[in-house]
């Protein structure tokens, strides 16, 4: 390597060719001004990539650099609502897939009907030409950001991946070295950066072998009752919706019943997962804007407390506050080099 890693030795020699890191803060304007610069940045592409609401006073700092054909990216940054939706997608040529790992802090939310928790030492994978919503508290990440050809090449298939959080054992060996990395870049060599990239995907690649899901073995008929309940349940969302009464119309048993949602965590998960969907349709519909109690009695909640509370668990916000989110409209965000930003949630 250009540079030696001696803790009891002489001091390393610089590097002859160092690997450029890009840094960017906030830390130097005022408060007022910071959330605006950040989105407003000129880069490379002004196309919209996530809608955000900071949820307290913003700051951030952020470190990237390329890695052969992965970019590194350490981020801080203060709590934020983060939403990237299906006609910000067809505008956007942003199409990474992003791994987050999060240092410090929690984010949760929903990812394309996928509901995700994550908190210190575990990390999750983000597609961008996917839908998701989520909330994140100030956090400090380290982040990957990997073309979509690339992840295919190491990860394929990668239809699964969006949303999909791995923590433990599996994340441990990543973290570490996405710590000793970052320690390390400004005594590297230009020439290493390839390398130091592919250990990255080495690594992940690792991780997945662990703790992917395996594929499906649903047989057939589970998936004709899956599909027939679905069509029950989208007609009875406005009311109480009794097991012992669907599965009457249905013609099947309980254990079956549950067995055809397994997959989705169970019935009743599917059922608040469907309503929850339905309520961010209807707070989207701004003109005129429905109260929040009557889109509760209209789907089942019983009243603006209970959907409240279940929203906020799903997404990380509020219905109130994803209101707001959506009637500030898109922001506009960096594009790679500033993918601290974009991931750090």
């Amino acid at each position: 390597m250009g540079a030696s890693v001696d803790g009891g030795g002489p001091r390393a020699e610089e590097p002859v060719n160092p690997i450029p890191i890009l840094r960017w803060s906030t830390d130097d304007l005022p408060p007022e001004q910071r959330y605006r610069t950040w989105y407003q940045r000129d880069w490379p592409r002004s196309e919209p990539i996530f809608r955000t609401e900071p949820s307290e006073p913003f700051n951030t700092r952020w470190e990237s650099v390329q890695l052969g054909q992965v970019i590194f990216v350490h981020t801080e940054i203060t709590g934020m609502r983060w939403e990237r939706r299906r006609q910000d997608i067809r505008v956007s040529d942003f199409d990474a897939i992003v791994v987050n790992m999060m240092i410090e802090g929690e984010a949760q939310g929903d990812l394309d009907g996928r509901p995700f928790h994550q908190t210190a030492g575990m990390f999750h994978f983000h597609d961008l030409s996917r839908p998701s919503l989520h909330g994140s508290t100030a956090s400090r990440t380290y982040s990957v950001v990997i073309p979509r050809p690339v992840a295919e090449a190491w990860f394929a298939p990668i239809h699964d991946l969006h949303g999909l959080v791995i923590g433990g054992a599996a994340a441990k060996a990543l973290f570490a070295y996405s710590a000793h990395l970052r320690e390390m870049l400004p005594r590297l060599d230009l020439s290493e950066a390839d390398r130091l990239g592919r250990v990255l995907l080495e690594l992940l690649s690792v991780a997945l072998l662990d703790s992917r899901p395996p594929p499906s073995s649903r047989l057939s008929a589970e998936s004709i009752l899956r599909r027939r309940a679905a069509e029950e349940i989208e007609q009875r969302l406005g009311r109480g919706i009794v097991i012992a009464e669907l599965c009457r119309a249905l013609g099947t048993s309980r254990s079956r019943l549950f067995a055809a949602f397994q997959g989705d965590g169970g019935i009743q998960t599917y059922i608040l997962g469907q309503r929850l969907e339905r309520t961010r349709t209807a707070l989207a519909d701004l003109e005129p804007a429905e109260s929040i109690n009557n889109i509760a009695l209209r789907l089942g909640f019983g009243d603006a407390s209970h959907l409240s509370r279940s929203f906020r668990k799903r997404y990380g916000m509020a219905p109130s506050e994803y209101r707001k989110l959506l009637a500030a409209g898109p922001a506009r965000l960096p594009d790679a080099e500033a993918t601290a930003a974009l991931v750090a949630g």
